[in-house]
């Protein structure tokens, strides 16, 4: 056969051999696609395969704090006084709602104890809880204190809102408070579906009188005593303003004061500090001193945040320092160190303190800031 035959025959072959594999190319593609869409279609009739969206619609109270293993007790408390169908509905509420170890400092360790409380005063109890509309940080003005909103027991509860930084290279600090418990960022607006909720570190606590507060506690019985006998305990009854900084029957004992020695006690020898050091004639939480107190550097007692004169002894203080702990104490105007104190306490554990009454606030503390001799009246 001739050269150019050939080459002819070799160039139809090859021709002929692309188009075998273009068009098994084709029906190899054709067929994939079927494939997908075949495959496609049985997905979308079976669930199981059907892509996830996300819901946009929010828990409602009840569901989110059954659902909240750090607020079980809170849970429970509220079952237990058949509050959690009212917050199923659309409200709206804000809660302030205790964690379980706020629950544990009060001796409650499991939803079982709440069995032998009586259902009416824990249902007034978790009520303090709440208000009943939305109640978010940013509706607070930031850096104040005493913003009052009235809650579902129809009580005042006093909102502060800490929003700072001390320096530009310095971590926000945005703490909430209501009547002296604190909610921290990580735990604020917290969004429901009927409303918001805030994680607090306390569980509020109220009565109507410091007198019911001091009555209600057997480790203020010496305390009581001494008011009584210097006359300032009727005070306490009353409706004006007053924040009690209440030592326990430890610290009398540990001065070595009994029962019999302050029923012994002479008011008229005994200058008005030795009783009214504990009474500030005002309305202050211990957050209030978070929220005002001052920067580093102001001084240890030389410049504490909080100073008062004590009513009917004015020569004398009370204060409460600016360091962490914010420690109380009794300073004399115009001793030759006036501004070292002549004693200082420490606060009882923070659920003993920022205990509210109508007419006031008790916050307990460890020891006394004045002996009986110091208090004499010295004659001329």
């Amino acid at each position: 056969m001739r050269p150019d035959i050939l080459a002819i025959n070799q160039q139809t072959a090859n021709r002929q051999a692309k188009d075998s594999v273009r068009s098994g190319s084709m029906k190899t593609l054709i067929w994939f696609v079927l494939l997908l869409n075949t495959l496609f279609f049985h997905a979308c009739k079976n669930k199981d395969l059907d892509l996830y969206v996300e819901s946009d619609k929010y828990s409602n109270a009840s569901d989110f704090i059954g659902n909240n293993y750090n607020l079980s007790l809170f849970y429970a408390a509220l079952k237990q006084a058949d509050l959690l169908d009212m917050l199923k509905k659309e409200g709206p509420y804000t809660l302030f709602a205790p964690t379980n170890k706020a629950f544990n400092d009060l001796g409650i360790v499991r939803a079982s104890d709440f069995a032998g409380m009586k259902q009416d005063s824990l249902r007034q109890l978790l009520l303090y809880h709440m208000l009943p509309r939305r109640l978010y940080t940013s509706d607070v003005p930031p850096n104040t204190i005493d913003n009052k909103y009235v809650n579902m027991m129809e009580k005042e509860l006093f909102i502060g809102y800490k929003n700072q930084k001390a320096c530009a290279e310095c971590t926000l600090i945005s703490d909430f408070y209501v009547n002296g418990s604190k909610s921290v960022l990580a735990t604020q607006n917290i969004v429901l579906a009927n409303g918001v909720l805030h994680v607090v570190d306390k569980v509020l606590k109220y009565n109507p009188t410091i007198q019911d507060v001091l009555n209600s506690k057997p480790e203020y019985s010496l305390f009581i005593a001494l008011l009584k006998r210097m006359g300032d305990w009727n005070r306490l009854g009353e409706p004006a303003n007053t924040t009690v900084f209440a030592p326990n029957n430890e610290a009398f004992e540990k001065a070595g004061i009994t029962a019999n020695d302050i029923a012994q006690l002479d008011p008229g020898k005994y200058g008005k500090r030795l009783s009214r050091v504990y009474l500030l004639y005002n309305h202050f939480f211990l957050s209030d001193m978070a929220i005002y107190g001052q920067l580093p550097g102001s001084g240890y007692y030389g410049s504490p945040y909080y100073r008062a004169r004590i009513v009917g002894d004015e020569l004398y203080y009370f204060g409460i320092s600016a360091n962490t702990p914010m420690e109380p104490f009794i300073i004399h105007s115009q001793a030759p160190e006036a501004n070292t104190p002549l004693r200082i306490s420490n606060f009882q554990p923070g659920y003993q303190t920022d205990y509210k009454a109508d007419n006031g606030v008790v916050h307990g503390i460890n020891g006394l800031l004045v002996l009986p001799e110091e208090a004499l009246i010295k004659e001329n």
